[in-house]
């Protein structure tokens, strides 16, 4: 056997050419956090396009509301002192607040909704069980008169069983 050396070449492009193939073949990493401005979103929370959309849309429109009222009550950013501190801020507080009231209201709203289809199903019940007792007696009746009948027909028989050996 016949041994034969193989050589690689590698071919060597110019650092102009490299970074420009690196450059367009890597692909970025999304941002984690988008912004650090509040303490509830948590890092790596999926945030979709339609959200954003609606996000910035609803900001507008607080700001024009904020631009034309006399005395305005505006949200407070967010410092790095509020993040690193001890105890959370007012308004950490007024946001938790805030966000508690909507999500009671909701559970409100749903305990009235669900209050309203009780009463219907009870009443519904009511109804149905009402139907039951008038659908058992229907039953009992034909009952009695199938048997009435069924006696009547024994005794037609018997009574022409009779009379047939004369």
């Amino acid at each position: 056997m016949m041994k034969t050396e193989k050589k690689v070449v590698i071919r060597v492009e110019p650092e102009e050419e490299q970074s420009s193939s690196v450059k367009s073949s890597r692909k970025t990493f999304k941002p984690l956090q988008h912004a650090a401005t509040d303490k509830e979103n948590l890092v790596g929370r999926p945030q979709t396009f339609k959200d954003a959309k609606a996000a910035s849309s609803l900001e507008k429109r607080r700001k024009t509301l904020m631009q034309n009222k006399s005395t305005q009550t505006g949200e407070s950013v967010i410092t790095a002192e509020d993040l690193t501190s001890d105890e959370p801020s007012a308004d950490y507080w007024r946001k938790l607040a805030e966000t508690r009231s909507e999500a009671l209201n909701r559970s409100l709203q749903e305990n009235e909704k669900l209050k309203e289809d009780i009463e219907a199903l009870q009443e519904e019940n009511k109804v149905c069980k009402e139907m039951l007792d008038e659908s058992k007696t229907l039953v009992e009746v034909l009952q009695e008169m199938l048997a009435e009948k069924g006696e009547d027909e024994e005794d037609d028989a018997e009574e022409e069983s009779l009379e047939v050996p004369n």
